[in-house]
């Protein structure tokens, strides 16, 4: 596990959002990610690079894959260039770049391999969005932006880019190119889809990024089954779904509270996705108290969690 300094401790073991924190935490990351590209380089190179590492915020993910998959020494030419461009980031943007470069096509065939596909190739990207998923987007953020300032800046500071594909994936975020999304081009036609899928794969980031600095369950493999993956899986991939439905139950709750009268989803079914996303977590967290074993880290993500249900129960 990295090390972290002691007053950020506290938003790796919450589910909340308190983005100065998450932004700090963040490029400690993305920074022990560029040492090891450094690292990849003779002696008598790093010193030339080693300057750059401190600046560090985001790196792409290429770079993220590059270093995950050690492809092989990327040279001092190249690794100056990863370093550089991995300043302050950009907002998220849709990836419109070459369909089949090699950090996008093991990403894309990693994903379906999750989906029991194997090594078929069944998937493809998709760079010229349909006109509908182009408005789907824009009301998406702009849901987004007005009822979770928080949220969306989290979203900006962990996700360079929106992978949209054609093929059997719903949404999907990966360890190995960590700072893109992946998303069906058809599911994505939704407004309310699309919300919830900037909350889904932005909470799977954010978790995956408190994991590289703390241990939440010490049975991660162990198997089990929630509502939004009825096969078996580790109940690492339980806790994910539990903190993704938490913050989906609170980003339409908040915009709820924002649009009380119309809104970028008006017409869409928010309260029954909200109902939805609470019944889910509840679910999820069934499930780890009956089979999960809490590190004291887990214990406090724990409570964190199982505030929303003891809210909700209140509520009713």
């Amino acid at each position: 596990m990295k090390a972290i300094p002691a007053e950020l401790a506290e938003q790796v073991c919450s589910v909340d959002i308190d983005v100065t924190a998450t932004a700090r935490i963040a490029a400690i990351f993305h920074r022990s990610l560029a040492r090891r590209a450094v690292n990849r380089l003779g002696e008598a190179q790093r010193p030339e690079v080693e300057d750059l590492v401190p600046r560090v915020r985001r790196l792409t993910p290429a770079t993220v894959h590059s270093l995950y998959q050690d492809t092989g020494d990327a040279g001092l030419a190249e690794t100056r260039r990863q370093l550089q461009e991995a300043g302050t980031p950009a907002p998220t943007a849709v990836y419109t770049g070459s369909p089949d470069p090699l950090w996008l096509r093991d990403g894309l065939q990693e994903v379906l391999r999750s989906l029991n596909w194997g090594d078929e190739q069944v998937g493809t990207v998709v760079t010229a969005l349909p006109s509908e998923v182009r408005r789907s987007l824009e009301l998406g953020r702009q849901a987004l932006r007005s009822a979770w300032p928080e949220a969306w800046s989290e979203h900006n500071t962990l996700v360079e880019y929106l992978v949209f594909v054609e093929g059997p994936v719903r949404s999907a975020t990966l360890q190995s190119t960590f700072g893109a999304i992946y998303a069906e081009v058809q599911e994505a036609g939704d407004p309310l889809r699309m919300f919830e899928l900037l909350l889904h794969e932005s909470a799977h980031h954010a978790l995956s990024l408190r994991e590289q600095f703390t241990r939440f369950i010490d049975n991660p493999d162990a198997v089990g089954t929630h509502a939004l993956r009825p096969d078996p899986r580790p109940l690492r991939g339980v806790l994910h779904a539990a903190f993704v439905m938490w913050r989906i139950a609170e980003g339409l709750e908040r915009y709820q509270r924002t649009h009380q009268a119309g809104g970028p989803l008006d017409g869409c079914p928010v309260e029954e996705r909200r109902v939805f996303a609470l019944e889910s977590l509840q679910s999820a967290l069934a499930l780890l108290d009956e089979s999960a074993q809490w590190t004291e880290d887990g214990q406090l993500l724990r409570a964190a969690l199982k505030a929303r249900v003891k809210h909700e129960e209140i509520a009713a």
